[in-house]
């Protein structure tokens, strides 16, 4: 009898550890298909990163330009005896209002799918989670505002004065030297430069960012 039940304890104990290690054969072979996916993930999300590198470099380039013509501009109409009608009105068609909008396409696919929470070094989601739902936004917003600055200042201020003489029409230069040496003009450049300004700034920090992400990536991937 006694050799019945310890027969039965060890098939019970064989049974028991079968199933066990069944079920960590599987956890662990989910485990690694997760984290290949993540690894995936990671590539996909440094190839974004690296074209919105390329992007935003530009688009600073760009508002850095423009902040330099604003700069020309104020110094044209600081002396009304001495500005220069057609200089003004080529700085002012080479104005614009350049903004960035990130590709965000992997890191919310990794996301949620939850891989990047739950599989992912924890410094690596914390710069990454920073870049997408700090900076990405924060420059989205500054992005938005930007729009409604220079929409204003073009198109219901400079616009409406100088688009017959920037399109090659005939123009009285009298009317022309008056609107571009009166206060309102230089206080108008003066808010839009202070816009630009300020979106180059965002523009900095959120490039800077991006580097900090593309290094982890870069880590990471390497040992994973």
């Amino acid at each position: 009898m006694k050799n019945i039940f310890a027969r039965g304890g060890i098939e019970f104990l064989a049974v028991f550890l079968g199933i066990a290690l069944s079920f960590y054969v599987e956890e662990w072979q989910n485990t690694n298909i997760q984290k290949n996916l993540l690894n995936k993930d990671c590539k996909n999300i440094l190839l974004d990163v690296n074209e919105d590198i390329v992007t935003i470099e530009n688009i600073i380039d760009q508002n850095e330009n423009i902040l330099e013509t604003c700069n020309a501009i104020l110094r044209n109409v600081k002396d009304v005896s001495l500005i220069n009608i057609d200089s003004l009105l080529i700085n002012i068609r080479s104005l614009g209002y350049p903004t960035f909008f990130g590709i965000t396409k992997s890191y919310k696919l990794s996301y949620s799918t939850g891989r990047l929470n739950l599989y992912g070094d924890d410094a690596l989601i914390s710069e990454i989670s920073r870049l997408y739902d700090h900076y990405y936004e924060r420059l989205k917003i500054n992005s938005d505002i930007y729009d409604q600055v220079s929409l204003r200042f073009f198109d219901t201020y400079v616009n409406r004065n100088t688009s017959y003489a920037q399109r090659g029409f005939d123009y009285d230069v009298k009317d022309l030297e008056q609107f571009f040496s009166e206060k309102i003009f230089t206080n108008e450049v003066l808010t839009y430069r202070g816009r630009v300004g300020n979106y180059i700034s965002r523009l900095k920090e959120t490039k800077d960012q991006l580097f900090v992400v593309k290094d982890k990536l870069q880590d990471y991937i390497e040992n994973n």
